[in-house]
């Protein structure tokens, strides 16, 4: 039986406290946001979600097995889709997961333009990103892989420097490939990076050790690639939500931990994994 969620809220208070505090007090807190940044302060509050019946999830609809249309019945599925259907049940007022697909370099600004009320797709909370935007608990546990063409010479972390790397811009997955001594190519999809491998116009790709298996394992013919042993763990994946969402994110938050609790995210990870990527102590986040 699932836990109550109601019983889940005692359990993130910690997590919106400060912010809950300083949007009763009507005081928002600056010093944090360079100047430069503008910081949205728009309240996606819980109740006109559960008035609209529906919450809008920003993804892009083409990174298996996450979120994608399966290719014979054009549904869209994923572990990411069943798992926003599942937190929606808990918000009260029959509200429905709506799916806004559009490319991954838009899916955070699509907050900011209100095309969406929240941004699922395997996002990690960055310190840039967190001054512009709220985070719930971590639903994911993340590790990267690293694609290298198959007669490379790069065979650990060390050997990425200097390397040519097929990147998205402005992502979690290009900054850790900077961090390693990466040079950024730009591409959108994990199609685009390991061709640009092949051809030569790129030497490694980072990125989900799980989307990168399932994409090698769909492939017709064994791609001339191979993945590096080591891998490099990432911040847990988070949903994003506009500043100042606190009640919404609270009660995500309490789907999220009761969801993850009672199996239901494990079930749902061993269907599209073969094994558990669900968040193991919430305490230590």
């Amino acid at each position: 039986m699932k836990k109550s969620v109601k019983s889940c809220l005692a359990m993130v208070g910690l997590f919106s406290l400060f912010a809950l505090s300083a949007c009763q007090s009507g005081q928002t807190d600056s010093s944090s946001s360079s100047s430069d940044v503008k910081v949205k302060e728009k309240d996606t509050s819980l109740s006109d979600v559960q008035k609209a019946k529906v919450l809008r999830f920003g993804i892009t609809g083409g990174y298996p097995p996450s979120n994608y249309h399966d290719e014979k019945t054009e549904e869209l599925v994923g572990y990411e889709v069943e798992i926003a259907k599942e937190l929606v049940k808990d918000l009260d007022g029959d509200i429905e997961a709506e799916f806004v697909e559009m490319p991954f370099s838009t899916i955070l600004e699509s907050l900011d333009t209100d095309r969406i009320d929240v941004a699922m797709h395997s996002l990690s909370k960055t310190p840039e990103r967190e001054e512009k935007y709220d985070f719930t608990v971590p639903y994911f546990d993340k590790v990267w892989g690293i694609i290298v063409a198959e007669d490379s010479d790069i065979h650990t972390l060390e050997d990425l420097n200097g390397k040519r790397a097929a990147q998205s811009v402005s992502t979690s997955t290009g900054q850790a490939a900077e961090d390693l001594g990466g040079t950024i190519v730009p591409i959108e999809t994990v199609d685009e990076a390991v061709k640009l491998i092949m051809q030569g116009r790129a030497d490694f790709y980072l990125g989900s050790d799980v989307g990168q298996q399932d994409y090698l394992n769909k492939q017709p013919e064994k791609l001339p690639v191979r993945v590096l042993e080591e891998t490099v763990q990432d911040v847990p994946a988070s949903i994003v939500l506009p500043k100042g969402s606190d009640a919404l994110r609270e009660a995500l938050n309490a789907s999220i931990i009761a969801n993850t609790e009672d199996g239901t995210m494990k079930e749902i990870y061993e269907k599209y994994l073969g094994f558990d990527k669900s968040i193991q102590d919430f305490s230590e986040e």
